[in-house]
């Protein structure tokens, strides 16, 4: 068992800023992929009055970018704008927050570690990326169409 404060104090010590990659592709043009890695780490922070454990991520990819390119057939056609130079990044983003039960007669690392592996996996990343837009010369949204494809953390307790 341990109490409320210890429980506090070794997460914020254990799982701070836990490193983690990201392998992902974006449209280059038609049908043509490339591959780039983001790096990230995740904290957990708890809050002892509501008892919630808090996962919040910071993130910074390589740089991205793709030329104008249009690809026309007879059915359809695509246009890929162009995307200047620039990356993903994420700062301070709460990912998920989960409630802790009390008293803590648990496995606690085990309850932070599943819950870090629910945060930040492939299924998250694809969602957050999913809303990512990338900026056009004249600063309107474009789509990347970014797909990930691994995402690795690094424990290192």
């Amino acid at each position: 068992m341990v109490d409320e404060f210890d429980f506090f104090r070794k997460v914020r010590a254990y799982y701070n800023n836990v490193p983690f990659l990201v392998q992902f592709t974006y449209r280059l043009s038609h049908r043509v992929d490339k591959a780039v890695t983001a790096r990230g780490s995740f904290s957990c922070r708890v809050n002892p009055h509501t008892q919630i454990v808090e996962y919040v991520l910071d993130l910074k990819s390589d740089s991205i970018s793709r030329p104008y390119s249009e690809q026309s057939s007879f059915l359809f056609s695509s246009i890929y704008d162009e995307i200047p130079a620039q990356s993903i990044e994420l700062n301070q983003f709460l990912i998920q927050a989960l409630r802790y039960p009390l008293p803590i007669e648990y496995d606690w690392q085990a309850f932070v570690m599943s819950g870090a592996e629910d945060a930040v996996n492939m299924q998250t990343i694809q969602q957050l990326f999913k809303k990512w837009r990338f900026k056009s010369k004249d600063e309107q949204p474009v789509d990347g169409k970014l797909k990930v494809g691994q995402v690795l953390l690094q424990w290192q307790l």
